[in-house]
């Protein structure tokens, strides 16, 4: 199936518990309790405990944990606004 219009990327995060990506994403790293991805114009980087990969596909990714402690988000301008559970 083909896209007709690029409508980007969206990051969700449900109940400081799961990060879900919809749209073209790269994965730069992934650790036993964290993952970082590129998205867009933004580099994320989230951690916490009991880091569950739900799924991983071309554009699509959810990663889960029992509770997001620190989520760093990045702009290519280096603006970065962090976020502490």
């Amino acid at each position: 199936m083909r896209k007709i219009f690029n409508t980007g990327s969206s990051v969700t995060i449900e109940e400081f518990s799961s990060l879900r990506i919809n749209g073209p994403y790269t994965l730069l790293k992934l650790g036993p309790d964290f993952a970082m991805i590129k998205s867009g114009d933004y580099m994320i980087e989230v951690s916490g405990e009991d880091l569950l990969v739900e799924t991983l596909s071309e554009e699509m990714a959810v990663f889960s944990f029992t509770v997001i402690t620190t989520m760093h988000v990045t702009t290519g301008e280096d603006h970065e606004v962090t976020h502490r559970a």
